[in-house]
């Protein structure tokens, strides 16, 4: 009779599988995503901590964007009450718009104190969310950089 041996309870390295971010925090991922690998965001958003809650009227999925140490996080939470509404409580930080006015705010196209008096835009600690337009940017002109390196290489 062969003897069987089982791992001991901490040996079990359990994978926690990570969820796909889909829709909107996705696409927010796709933008700054670049920033974990920028020196620029480093130095000069490095000592940056916030969260801050991004809902999209118009996708079934909102995005938390974490900050911290120069680094940047996406996670996804269902664009409903029951599952929105404890992270609300949680997050103060937020901006809420359909996803054609987050991007035209975001690129300056769209003018802030309109949308927001026209009901297109709510923000929520304007601050944190201002600070969070300037990632946007340093963002593009990491992207814009990268391309123009691979285009010279090419």
């Amino acid at each position: 009779m062969s003897e069987k041996t089982t791992p001991e309870i901490n040996e079990i390295k359990v994978k926690k599988k990570k969820k796909k971010l889909l829709g909107f925090p996705k696409i927010i991922w796709n933008q700054l995503s670049i920033l974990n690998e920028s020196a620029y965001f480093k130095e000069n958003y490095g000592e940056d901590h916030f969260n801050l809650l991004l809902i999209a009227t118009d996708d079934r999925r909102a995005a938390i964007v974490r900050v911290k140490d120069g680094t940047v996080a996406v996670e996804q939470v269902k664009n409903k009450p029951e599952f929105i509404d404890p992270v609300k409580r949680q997050i103060k930080p937020r901006l809420t718009t359909d996803i054609e006015t987050f991007f035209g705010f975001a690129m300056g196209k769209v003018h802030p104190v309109k949308a927001i008096l026209t009901g297109k835009l709510k923000i929520r600690k304007v601050k944190t969310v201002l600070r969070f337009t300037k990632f946007l940017g340093v963002a593009a002109h990491e992207t814009k950089n990268r391309n123009a390196v691979e285009k010279k290489e090419a």
